[in-house]
């Protein structure tokens, strides 16, 4: 049955061309692993690179020092796994795994794929880590 053939084909490409199109839109998951790896680094321009102008003008130099400091007592970063999603609110929630504990990482992007918010939730007991 050519018809059948024709017609699995072109669905086939249908699903091809609409995988490519939603590429990487649909999780930020590379901008946050860089944000979160640009944190522990204590790195502000690179962290600030994937936000957007409001969240941008909200961090400080000592913020995020003082956020990396935290984060090294917990070991070597080793990177983020998807939690949870809801692309159409722009929200995503990993968890950001370090040799000594993993973290929940909470992000909101806006329309143009930029961070607007961004929060890692690092245990009150970092103190008695160190």
């Amino acid at each position: 049955m050519p018809g059948t053939c024709t017609g699995r084909i072109a669905a086939g490409l249908m699903l091809v061309a609409l995988a490519a199109c939603s590429g990487g839109a649909t999780s930020p998951e590379k901008a946050i692993n860089d944000t979160t790896e640009a944190v522990y680094n204590d790195d502000l321009n690179a962290m600030q690179s994937h936000f957007d102008d409001a969240l941008r003008k909200q961090v400080t130099i000592d913020g995020v020092g003082t956020l990396s400091q935290k984060l090294h007592t917990f070991g070597a970063y080793k990177g983020l796994t998807q939690t949870a999603s809801d692309p159409n609110g722009g929200r995503y929630d990993y968890n950001a795994a370090f040799d000594n504990a993993t973290m929940a990482v909470h992000v909101r992007v806006d329309s143009d794929g930029r961070i607007a918010a961004y929060r890692i939730d690092v245990p009150q007991n970092v103190a008695a880590r160190k």
